[in-house]
């Protein structure tokens, strides 16, 4: 095995190792059996498909020649770019791609979208124009553009939910687009990957829409975010680019399969391992020894975060960690936390964190200087280094990648087997899903906590704290404090910090709801730093919405309950520069996440802004306010 793991032996971790090998937690995953089958229920089906999906299609060439025939034949009939729709697992392993600079190539570009913010679809088409060198002013696209752009752009809408609605607008989007530009033959462009019965199979159903199984074998058995690496969630990607490498059908069957090879080997769980082998491997596994470690930590001194340090060239792969973890474990008040892009000196000091270096090709990515901030408070510091290097499948990252979505499930269900943790379904995002559906479907506008003395200023609601307990008196700790009244934003805000800081909260959230611009994501990055590291001494998420509410959410409403979310929407947003897309939806289920975490008695604070257009201003203005109260 290429991949090593240090720091993280310790006499209780060798004895839950031994647990997990004398009970052969590997052959109850790989059999389906035991504990293991209980923690991976999902309304009666057993997700546990992902164990052994690598080696089942390494023994079945006939599942990879029609992966690399589907790729050419693509690229045959004149597809040049491709939209990746989904949300969550079925669109996140498509990011870290992209993030890692494998979906780019002169012969074909694979672009991710999970957002229902209209400046989300606005941007990509600007950006698939600039590619092509098309006219574009001020994001105007002139109409002969965009049907350039969509003579050769296919969508590929993916769900592996039951209820995910968000890649069905974009289908209706795209498909309307090209019925109202002509484009020939308009069902070549748009094929759908989902489960069968779900929202968007229904919709792929009355839109006669090519369909494809997710699993190669065309079974259902495997969650969104474990899709990686062995569905077409991930060999599709690769076989697009292998193919647009110029590649024939049989020497793209040999790519995906050199590649799958070299993903096993790194992994090295088989159906075909007998209970010797697989206690061996048990005892030796880094991935197994992480999630023993981490699950040791919680148990025994609350340390249930892990702060990834990440190289450069691989932050990429961090946000795909952070669902995998979250999503699977965040279950009636357990869980494990994923931080990553944190301040390592701020947190040095917190005795809840874990600190893990990615050492790709075993170089540390970690600085000197952090090291020693580390080694002065004796926090956990583990490394994690894994090798990077291919011997035939393309870029070398491929394989790596590949590696690491394989072997990081692993961890996960060591730890929520040792936490008794039902690893699969994500029941906690279920309400906020129904209370979108509702406030989108109604007929009357989507309510906010904005008053008609509040119109064109940014407002903190803060009913779900004070309903929570968070504070006795807001008006007390205003006047007091801050020499306030409610309606003073800034000042509600560090009375809310303050307020949450008392009854327990261990990290905080800034989520902003729709396409995060550059000034946007300056005043997050700026509000972590004064508040967070500088002011409490917390680790900060900075999240997106809607895409997030599908990769960190089930932990935030029924995980660890240690956090204060602030969830942030303007009220006005861009018009699309192509076709019809409204911004109801973004609003309905901003409104509807914001509901469902105070249906469940979490912290939480929506901050609503006029328009758009002066989000960055408004929340820059907002934050550096309240870091200076809280200073």
């Amino acid at each position: 095995m290429d991949t090593e793991l240090r720091g993280a032996s310790t006499p209780d971790v060798e004895r839950l190792l031994t647990a997990l090998a004398d009970q052969d937690f590997l052959g109850q995953l790989l059999e389906r059996r035991g504990r293991a089958r209980e923690l991976a229920l999902e309304g009666g089906d057993v997700k546990l498909d992902w164990v052994d999906g690598v080696e089942h299609a390494l023994n079945h060439s006939e599942w990879l020649e029609a992966l690399a025939d589907e790729a050419v034949s693509l690229l045959e009939r004149g597809i040049r770019r491709v939209i990746w729709s989904g949300m969550g697992g079925s669109v996140q392993t498509v990011y870290t791609l992209q993030r890692l600079g494998l979906l780019d190539s002169p012969g074909l570009s694979i672009r991710p979208l999970d957002s229902t913010d209209p400046a989300a679809l606005n941007r990509l088409l600007c950006e698939l124009a600039q590619r092509e060198h098309l006219h574009r002013e001020d994001r105007e696209l002139p109409a002969a553009a965009v049907r350039e752009l969509l003579s050769d752009t296919a969508m590929i809408g993916v769900s592996m939910g039951m209820t995910s609605e968000e890649p069905i607008t974009h289908l209706t989007w795209f498909d309307e687009l090209l019925v109202e530009h002509r484009i020939p033959n308009p069902q070549e462009h748009i094929e759908v990957m989902t489960l069968p019965g779900s929202f968007l199979d229904a919709f792929a159903e009355r839109r006669g829409a090519r369909r494809v199984p997710i699993q190669l074998d065309g079974a259902n058995h495997t969650a969104g975010r474990m899709s990686a690496p062995a569905t077409r969630v991930f060999l599709r990607p690769a076989a697009l680019m292998f193919a647009a490498q110029g590649l024939n059908r049989t020497e793209v069957t040999e790519y995906l399969r050199t590649l799958l090879r070299e993903c096993q080997s790194s992994y090295g769980v088989s159906y075909a391992t007998t209970a010797t082998e697989r206690y061996a491997l048990t005892l030796a596994h880094p991935y197994l020894r992480l999630g023993a470690f981490v699950a040791s930590e919680a148990k025994a001194r609350r340390r249930n975060k892990t702060v990834l340090i990440c190289p450069p060239a691989w932050r990429g792969v961090a946000p795909w960690i952070e669902q995998l973890v979250e999503e699977s474990l965040g279950k009636n008040g357990k869980g494990w936390l994923v931080f990553y892009d944190q301040s390592i000196k701020a947190l040095a000091s917190r005795d809840d964190c874990i600190f893990l270096d990615l050492a790709a090709g075993g170089e540390p990515a970690l600085s000197v200087a952090e090291r020693e901030a580390l080694d002065e408070t004796e926090r956990p510091l583990l490394q994690l280094g894994f090798s990077v290097n291919s011997r035939g499948s393309g870029d070398p990252k491929f394989a790596a990648v590949a590696g690491l979505f394989a072997n990081w499930k692993l961890a996960v269900w060591a730890f929520g087997y040792l936490h008794d943790i039902v690893v699969a379904g994500q029941p906690g995002v279920e309400a906020y899903k129904a209370y979108a559906r509702e406030l989108r479907d109604a007929r009357t506008p989507i309510p906010f906590d904005v008053g008609p003395d509040d119109g064109g200023k940014t407002t903190v609601d803060v009913r779900a704290l004070e309903d929570s307990g968070a504070w006795t008196s807001l008006e007390e700790q205003l006047r007091q404090r801050y020499r306030s009244a409610a309606g003073d934003a800034p000042a509600t805000l560090a009375a809310a910090l303050r307020g949450a800081l008392r009854c327990g909260i261990r990290y905080l959230d800034l989520t902003f709801n729709g396409e995060i611009t550059e000034d946007v994501r300056g005043a997050l990055e700026e509000a972590r730093r004064t508040i967070g590291f500088q002011a409490l001494r917390l680790p900060v998420k900075l999240r997106c919405g809607p895409s997030d509410y599908h990769s960190t959410e089930q932990s935030e409403i029924d995980g660890p309950a240690e956090l204060l979310s602030v969830r942030i929407v303007a009220l006005e947003h861009e018009k699309p520069i192509a076709g019809v897309y409204p911004d109801r939806f973004l609003l309905a289920q901003a409104r509807g996440t914001w509901q469902a975490m105070w249906d469940a008695r979490r912290h939480v604070v929506m901050v609503t802004l006029p328009t758009y257009r002066s989000a960055g201003q408004e929340l820059h203005r907002l934050f550096t306010a309240a870091a200076m109260l809280l200073a």
